[in-house]
């Protein structure tokens, strides 16, 4: 919706009258809103490099667990199943040995 005339004139008065009671606020004011170029140039830059370093991080992780994982259970593994029994030998002594 358009300003009046007269809306107008009081407008553009307001805003000479803070020009002339506050420059300081009037300049902010009037550059509230416009863009930098090195600042937008500088964030953008350095989020670009932030999401490459994060890309390159993700992927050395990756790689890791690729490369660690088939190692993993390499010191575990004697040869022989898993058991939640006691090894056979030990099992005949204990008996050998109760029934003796």
């Amino acid at each position: 919706m358009a300003l009046s005339m007269e809306e107008q004139r009081i407008l553009d008065e307001m805003e000479r009258n803070l020009a002339a009671d506050d420059p300081r606020l009037a300049s902010r004011l009037s550059a509230f809103g416009q863009h930098r170029v090195p600042g937008s140039l500088r964030s953008q830059q350095a989020r670009t490099i932030g999401g490459v370093l994060a890309l390159a991080l993700i992927a050395a992780i990756t790689i890791m667990v690729f490369v660690v994982s088939p190692f993993a259970n390499h010191g575990k593994h004697d040869g022989n199943p898993p058991s939640s029994k006691s090894p056979p030998a030990a099992a005949g002594k204990t008996a050998g040995a109760a029934g003796s």
